[in-house]
């Protein structure tokens, strides 16, 4: 873990750049890879488990002014944006309320999650907190996208991705693996992203 400790190149570029987390770099890089938006666009998205707000803060950087954002955690943000543009609602997804609010606020053209759980050491123990919140950010995300929208989550790599992967492809156009160039070399995360959402009443038609 003391490897965790030392600032590398990332770190420093976050750092520099105003960003509280060098996980900044792997959304940027996934947003680039998948196309998923171009700079100034009119998106309403939505990011689960903002905080400490690196993720938001690109966003609305990278919005400019436009669309609307909203981000949930049930932790305060590290950034305090006045954009008018810009929502953060303070709870968890498996609260009803919250989803109530966060389905209020949309629907959205993508949802992103930098989320994780609170690790233990136990490499099994994480993975699994790591699949139940998944699932949870993927039911949220069925709930709240728009037609065509795309999802971002973190996972921990433990086995699960292929059946994860699976059941988006049910709702997706489009889903797969990535694991950014940002992601420290030890460690076991990795990003499923799809793109292409179904709705339900496209999926209840035998278009899968």
């Amino acid at each position: 873990m003391a490897g965790y400790e030392r600032p590398d190149h990332w770190t420093q570029k976050a750092k520099k750049e105003g960003y509280p987390a060098r996980s900044v770099y792997k959304l940027e890089e996934i947003v680039r890879k998948f196309a998923l938006m171009k700079r100034g666009a009119s998106l309403s998205v939505l990011d689960v488990g903002a905080a400490p707000g690196s993720w938001s803060l690109w966003l609305l950087r990278t919005m400019q002014g436009t669309g609307r954002l909203v981000a949930v955690d049930i932790q305060d943000l590290g950034i305090h944006p006045e954009a008018p543009s810009f929502t953060f609602v303070k709870g968890s997804i498996l609260d009803d309320s919250i989803r109530t609010r966060l389905r209020e606020l949309g629907p959205y053209q993508m949802v992103v999650s930098d989320a994780a759980p609170a690790t233990t050491g136990n490499r099994l123990v994480d993975q699994a907190r790591s699949e139940e919140l998944v699932e949870a950010v993927l039911h949220l995300a069925l709930e709240v996208l728009a037609p065509g929208g795309a999802l971002v989550m973190k996972i921990f790599q433990g086995g699960e991705e292929k059946r994860l992967l699976a059941e988006l492809r049910q709702h997706f156009a489009q889903a797969r693996g990535f694991k950014p160039e940002a992601c420290r070399a030890e460690s076991f995360e990795t990003y499923l992203v799809a793109t292409g959402f179904r709705s339900p009443l496209v999926g209840s038609d035998g278009q899968d």
